[in-house]
């Protein structure tokens, strides 16, 4: 794989609502993808939930056919309301980054082991500067990545790593037909964990409003107060001292 570029689209679910993990999810092709195999896509915000589960379905196989890598990460509520959304984000992106390296490279895998994105625990296992060692040595000597990501910020990366390119442009998620690919994964992803929820969270109705801060929410919240999947963070009127920490981890 010497001297080979991937480029690397993603997006992400979960970012607002006021409970629950922020999942997102990276689509690399290994093939380029031809207008036949891109063309049932669009965004992922435009379609039922049913057709969101067929191009789930479709994108399964695109993975098992060695078209695409598909590759998950996430951040706990706990992990939110200690480093704050943005922290956040650029650490999610870290974790997917690492298992790239280790779907790509499996003979020099880096341990990593994502929590149950419903954990109220943060276990950091591994240290940042190692991390980002590691990651220069891989890329200088096999390969280089480009990033595509919806939105206006890099989330540090540019600065902590050493991509060939990062593109971030405002409304590629309504543009980029491999972005919307990765938001239809993260999507069907994050609900599905919604319809799995233990039995102690029904009184929350979570599937109603899929955990964003309806008024059927704030009230079910009123009246039963937050569960330990709720984002502290999010909620100022319940949490109003609440504080996160304002740098990256020295582990994650």
């Amino acid at each position: 794989m010497k001297n080979q570029t991937f480029t690397i689209y993603f997006d992400e679910a979960g970012r607002w609502p006021l409970a629950g993990p922020l999942f997102i999810w990276l689509v690399c092709p290994i093939t380029k993808l031809s207008k036949k195999e891109l063309l049932p896509f669009c965004d992922s915000k435009q379609i039922t939930e049913s057709r969101r589960e067929k191009l789930f379905t479709y994108i399964e196989r695109l993975k098992s056919e060695w078209k695409i890598i598909s590759i998950p990460a996430w951040m706990t509520a706990a992990e939110i309301d200690k480093y704050g959304m943005s922290n956040a984000l650029h650490l999610a992106i870290i974790r997917w980054m690492i298992q790239i390296f280790n779907e790509l490279f499996p003979e020099t895998k880096i341990s990593n082991e994502l929590p149950d994105p419903l954990s109220i625990k943060i276990k950091p296992n591994l240290k940042y500067t190692d991390v980002l060692n590691y990651f220069s040595e891989l890329s200088a000597k096999w390969l280089k990545i480009e990033l595509v990501m919806d939105g206006n910020r890099d989330f540090w990366l540019r600065k902590m790593f050493p991509f060939r390119e990062i593109e971030t442009i405002i409304s590629w998620d309504a543009k980029v037909k491999e972005i919307w690919m990765a938001s239809i994964i993260a999507k069907v992803s994050r609900d599905r964990i919604m319809e799995s929820l233990p039995k102690k969270y029904a009184k929350y109705n979570f599937d109603k409003h899929k955990w964003y801060g309806t008024k059927e929410h704030k009230d079910l919240l009123g009246k039963y107060g937050p569960s330990d999947i709720h984002r502290k963070l999010f909620l100022k009127w319940i949490f109003p001292d609440h504080t996160f920490v304002k740098k990256l981890p020295e582990k994650f």
